[in-house]
């Protein structure tokens, strides 16, 4: 495997903005946004990384930056075509796509979470669980809907030169290919300290 490049490499502005995961999961909805490129992978995250998500909204902690290429650029239409007339999704998911799935999933009522994180004001309706109520999105008021909208937020970067597939796939590997997982004993280190109080 060689790092070489054929011609240098040329920098790309990815400036990362706030938008509502909602928005996002319309755009998916309408056929705009595509979370299925050739290059992603199935829907692989848990239950659990599911709640945690929701969690980490309650509580304001950022989810990440998700990254969609925009197709409505000079390189893909020179390379692809313009991508309204051929009736494509203008935006692909290159980084993010588990995030995306997760909210919608969430704001069509296929998971829950623990009714405790929310006000009980905006609380309807809650299932019962081992765990004790949980609530889904539904169940929650008019209020707490909207309440919960603006704080599910992504920082959302667009990735504008992409001209093929090609490109995007090597963006997915860049930026999915140099992590490190972290171990089974790592996790559960974290685990017990997050539960001890001094």
């Amino acid at each position: 495997m060689t790092r070489q490049t054929p011609t240098h490499l040329e920098h790309t502005t990815l400036n990362p903005r706030a938008r509502g995961a909602h928005d996002l999961v319309r755009q998916v909805e309408e056929g705009q946004l595509d979370v299925d490129p050739p290059y992603q992978r199935g829907s692989v995250w848990t239950e659990d990384q599911r709640v945690a998500l929701v969690r980490s909204w309650m509580i304001g902690l950022p989810a990440g930056v998700i990254i969609i290429s925009d197709r409505d650029n000079p390189n893909w239409a020179t390379a692809m075509g313009d991508v309204y007339k051929a009736g494509a999704a203008v935006w692909a998911a290159v980084d993010g796509k588990q995030r995306i799935l997760t909210a919608k999933l969430w704001f069509t009522d296929q998971f829950a979470v623990p009714a405790s994180w929310f006000d009980p004001a905006v609380v309807e309706q809650t299932e019962l669980t081992e765990d004790g109520p949980y609530v889904r999105y539904g169940g929650l008021s008019q209020p707490g809907r909207l309440k919960f909208d603006r704080r599910a937020q992504f920082q959302v970067a667009e990735f504008r030169t992409a001209g093929t597939i090609h490109d995007e796939a090597a963006m997915y590997l860049l930026v999915n290919g140099g992590g490190t997982p972290h171990t089974a004993q790592e996790m559960q280190q974290a685990r017990e300290i997050a539960v001890t109080k001094p």
